[in-house]
């Protein structure tokens, strides 16, 4: 693990806001903080032009105040049905100011009968646990695993939880009737999509019965290249450069200079991990976000996915998602 530093911050403007980007287009999603202690080497939240320097997060420590308020606002028009964490964070970094204002702000909001669906790659404390055993219909919850090597933890993801302490997420959600998806997302050519790699995490991800999971591959962006660039041995570097260097930069989204691994590489890699998915009763569907040029369907939960009229799979988003890991 790593160490960061938290800057208290107040929070401006209204919190519960609908975004407008690809698989979560329309609906209303909170960051805690601005910045991420995890410090995973291919997020591109890192690069945008308000992120903290790496090593400072900025909490706004406000927040829970602010959703009060505009929760019991008389002027407003009903609560949402539905608030996402975890759009440019992780509301689970391994911090008690965060941990606080995270617990404090989804406290507000099943309170109120909000539901509340996060994305992590963090340690879930009990008292989340303890809090969500009280409204067990009314939380979503999506775990991100790409590989179960300590060695691929240690270099990508080195403020994650350790891939033991993810799964054990899913098995404590699980035991209080919350049904977990799993993000496999950036999964990396040849580090981490190799068959032995593949059917290992799948093997036990049945185990702990996760009925689905989302695939995509690392993209690259400017800031993307340079944190690699900086944050990984040689020998990862140059095998993510082969994978990248003849691959030209192109408009995807909101980003105007975004490289795709080839789409021969991806369409083997995917089917590799489908197919192994599939033998063990697992579904999986590709990101079409992050896969603009393939079939892809929605990667956020399937209870997500019903409650709004999504694109039917296979149509095309250009929209990247704003999970950032």
């Amino acid at each position: 693990m790593i160490s960061f530093h938290v800057i208290p911050r107040e929070r401006r403007g209204k919190v519960l806001k609908k975004t407008t980007f690809g698989c979560l287009k329309g609906i209303y999603t909170i960051n805690v903080t601005n910045g991420c202690g995890l410090a995973c080497t291919y997020c591109y939240a890192r690069g945008y032009s308000q992120a903290p320097i790496r090593g400072d997060v900025e909490l706004y420590r406000n927040l829970p105040f602010l959703l009060q308020q505009e929760l019991t606002n008389p002027r407003r028009r009903g609560n949402p049905d539905l608030v996402i964490f975890n759009t440019a964070s992780d509301c689970f970094q391994p911090h008690p100011a965060i941990l606080d204002v995270t617990f404090l702000s989804m406290k507000t909001l099943l309170e109120k009968g909000v539901t509340v669906s996060f994305l992590t790659k963090g340690e879930i404390p009990s008292r989340f646990l303890q809090l969500f055993r009280q409204w067990p219909g009314s939380v979503i919850a999506q775990i991100g695993l790409v590989s179960l090597s300590e060695r691929y933890w240690r270099h990508f993801e080195p403020g994650a939880a350790p891939p033991v302490l993810r799964l054990e997420n899913i098995r404590s959600l699980s035991s209080i009737g919350i049904i977990t998806e799993v993000r496999m997302d950036p999964i990396i050519p040849f580090l981490t999509d190799n068959e032995g790699e593949i059917e290992r995490l799948i093997g036990t991800l049945k185990a702990l019965e996760v009925k689905r999971i989302s695939l995509s591959y690392l993209h690259l962006r400017p800031g993307i290249a340079k944190q690699l660039e900086d944050e990984l041995p040689p020998l990862y570097r140059d095998i993510i450069h082969t994978c990248f260097q003849n691959q030209p930069w192109v408009e995807v989204g909101t980003s105007t200079k975004t490289k795709l691994i080839p789409k021969p590489l991806r369409e083997r890699g995917y089917k590799r991990i489908k197919d192994i998915a599939q033998a063990y009763g697992i579904d999986s569907v590709i990101c079409s976000c992050k896969n603009p040029d393939l079939k892809g369907g929605i990667c956020v939960p399937e209870r997500i996915i019903k409650r709004r009229p999504f694109k039917k799979e296979g149509e095309k988003d250009r929209q990247l998602t704003l999970f950032p890991c």
